[in-house]
């Protein structure tokens, strides 16, 4: 009987002492968590702290990039709507003159031409004028030259198109031995005028000063 006592007691005395030891751990568990927890949330809160610096520099340096390339891209804008301008006041031109004096702007190109091609024999191809208006032309030009005329697709003269001209019109002068070849399009001339007149151009079109 006494033996039986005793062993209560040991029970006792054990879950008394394995409940102190939970408790233990269980305290020393949630200090663990407590603290494992709050690691993460410091962890958390730098790395945000770290991205809103990041993004605050970064948007800092991006502003200063764009501020600084602002009057570059503004001088890009003008340039481009300068150039824009003038194209289109000299598409409502040449449109505006009809295709006999575009003929004759061609013709001007022919007589500077001469001079390469000399004494040779040259065949033409016609792009966009009335062939037999641009073949009387050119038999003027070179009565002891011209060997034969015809004429030619549009694409012939699209290699130096400028955007925004729509007027592809021009004749293609071909040396018979292949030594000379004149392209002389619209397109060449408006490139011409626009190399030797740009500034005088943009002056006029905007009555005297360059837009803002």
């Amino acid at each position: 009987m006494e033996e039986l006592r005793s062993t209560e007691v040991l029970d006792k005395e054990i879950r008394s002492d394995s409940v102190k030891k939970a408790e233990k751990i269980l305290a020393k568990a949630d200090e663990s968590a407590k603290q494992l927890i709050d690691g993460v949330q410091d962890r958390i809160e730098k790395a945000k702290s770290d991205a809103e610096k990041i993004s605050a520099e970064g948007i800092a340096v991006y502003e200063k990039n764009i501020n600084a390339s602002l009057p570059l891209e503004k001088q890009r804008y003008l340039v481009s709507y300068i150039y824009g301008s003038i194209i289109e006041a000299m598409d409502k031109y040449f449109e505006s003159i009809g295709d006999k004096k575009r003929l004759l702007v061609i013709q001007s190109l022919c007589e500077r031409a001469k001079k390469a091609i000399q004494e040779k024999k040259i065949s033409a191809v016609v792009v966009g004028f009335n062939l037999s208006d641009a073949e009387s032309m050119l038999k003027k030009v070179f009565p002891q030259n011209l060997s034969s005329c015809e004429a030619g697709d549009v694409h012939l003269v699209s290699r130096e198109s400028l955007e925004g001209f729509n007027l592809k019109e021009g004749i293609i002068l071909k040396a018979l031995d292949g030594s000379v070849t004149c392209r002389l399009t619209l397109d060449e001339k408006i490139k011409e005028i626009l190399d030797e007149k740009r500034e005088l151009l943009a002056k006029t079109l905007f009555g005297g000063r360059l837009p803002e």
